[in-house]
């Protein structure tokens, strides 16, 4: 592993970092406090000290700014001290996930994700035309990374999407069919969660049909809860939502257990070419 491969290396650590802030747009008993400190420690060093996405950030002119950005946001609203969203307890052995704000969590871990993304894909470009790619099952992993990514992403957004539409339908009914309060706050959340599926879906690099077997019948739902798209004969809005959700889980689970042994190989060979380079350094 050279200089080249090794900072693609640490991107792609970095993002899974990031992308693993997911978990607290999850419905969980318990939250691992560590893991919580870890990351936070992680995606904040990351920044400040002297690495690979240090240098390209501030490498990177207006770009690298914005991704910045992004980054301090996601440390401020989410993993920050005043965070409403994550908060450990008096004592620090609990961590409290406020899960009504999950939208928000996928809001400033998408946008992080798809700067990552493309700043990888450069550099393996780049690593290519320089001949500097000596690391050949990049390619795979970043391939079965991109599947895993975007099945989970809608996997859970689904989860939330269903939560939201039961709630909207309730409050209308409780309101005897009126627009209320309750129901446009609701409508609200509803209108970013469809922006969260079309941001996912207009910057996915997947193509297969594997991929659209899901993605299809995802937005052809959404149209049906916008009233843009009727219900199929005898079907209602349970039947749709359940059947959505099972192509997406196992979608989702199939393209997991693809990329996992894929990534957990891949950290294990980085951080021991990491551990040589350090060493050599030293020596030399």
């Amino acid at each position: 592993m050279n200089n080249y491969t090794a900072a693609i290396g640490s991107f792609i650590r970095y993002d899974m970092i990031v992308f693993n802030t997911l978990e607290y747009a999850m419905k969980k008993d318990k939250y691992d406090v560590e893991a919580y400190k870890a990351r936070k420690e992680i995606i904040r060093n990351e920044l400040e000290q002297n690495t690979p996405l240090h240098a390209c950030l501030a490498n990177s002119g207006e770009a690298g700014e914005n991704l910045t950005k992004k980054i301090n946001e996601l440390l401020d609203v989410v993993y920050g001290n005043d965070s409403t969203i994550l908060k450990l307890s008096q004592d620090g052995s609990e961590l409290h996930v406020d899960y009504s704000q999950c939208l928000t969590v996928f809001e400033h871990v998408l946008p992080i994700h798809e700067e990552l993304r493309k700043i990888v894909e450069a550099h393996m470009v780049g690593s290519k035309k320089e001949e500097k790619m000596d690391e050949p099952t990049y390619e795979d992993l970043i391939v079965k990374g991109e599947y895993f990514y975007r099945g989970m992403v809608n996997m859970l957004l689904l989860d939330q999407f269903d939560h939201l539409f039961a709630e909207y339908n309730k409050a209308r009914n409780e309101a005897k069919g009126a627009i209320t309060p309750q129901s446009n706050f609701i409508q609200n959340d509803i209108s970013r969660a469809v922006n969260l599926f079309q941001f996912t879906r207009n910057n996915a690099v997947a193509r297969s049909a594997d991929y659209y077997e899901v993605i299809d019948p995802l937005f052809a739902l959404i149209e049906m809860t916008g009233g843009r798209r009727d219900l199929p004969v005898g079907k209602n809005f349970g039947d749709v939502f359940t059947n959505v959700k099972q192509i997406a889980r196992e979608h989702a689970n199939k393209w997991e257990l693809a990329w996992k042994p894929a990534y957990d190989a891949f950290n294990k060979h980085f951080q021991e070419e990491v551990t040589k380079m350090q060493q050599n350094n030293k020596q030399a």
